[in-house]
């Protein structure tokens, strides 16, 4: 049922626009959640799937939801720059490493709403940051590390669980 026009890209931006405009307080939800989000014509619909305090105990639950565009996984929490001199590079030689670690977590550390969305055509993104209202950066292919990685994964496994004939 994937629509090619809605992307991932647009679809994490728009839950991230519409939980951000609609709700209250979502920054301080404890518990991650999942929503299944479809085209309805021009219009995006989410629907609440499951929630957990531990979003990666969501992601080994396999939804069994009807046909959607998406899958969007949002979670909060805290997220640390590790910029320490302004261009990205940090010098071992002249730091010891554990006491500037500390320091620079203690310092840069902001409360951030992740949407992460998911389809046939992979992943992407959106942080919005707590201080700096309004302000999100967005990654349209999802970011590096694992966790793009297990997203895509869990989106394989629930393609395959919901293409299986009735019955099965």
């Amino acid at each position: 049922m994937s629509d090619t026009r809605v992307t991932p890209l647009s679809i994490a931006e728009w839950v991230d626009s519409d939980l951000h405009e609609s709700l209250a307080e979502t920054m301080r939800y404890r518990a991650a959640r999942v929503f299944a989000v479809r085209s309805d014509g021009a219009a995006l619909r989410r629907e609440l799937v499951d929630s957990d305090a531990d979003p990666y105990r969501l992601l080994t639950r396999i939804p069994v939801w009807r046909p959607v565009d998406a899958l969007c996984l949002v979670m909060t929490g805290w997220m640390s720059r590790i910029d320490v001199d302004g261009d990205g590079d940090v010098d071992d030689e002249d730091r010891d490493f554990d006491d500037e670690l500390d320091a620079m977590l203690d310092d840069s550390r902001e409360r951030v709403r992740v949407t992460a969305a998911v389809n046939d055509q992979g992943v992407s993104v959106v942080v919005r940051r707590w201080d700096l209202e309004g302000r999100t950066d967005s990654f349209a292919d999802g970011g590096e590390g694992i966790f793009p990685e297990a997203l895509q994964v869990w989106w394989t496994a629930f393609d395959a669980l919901r293409r299986q004939p009735e019955g099965r």
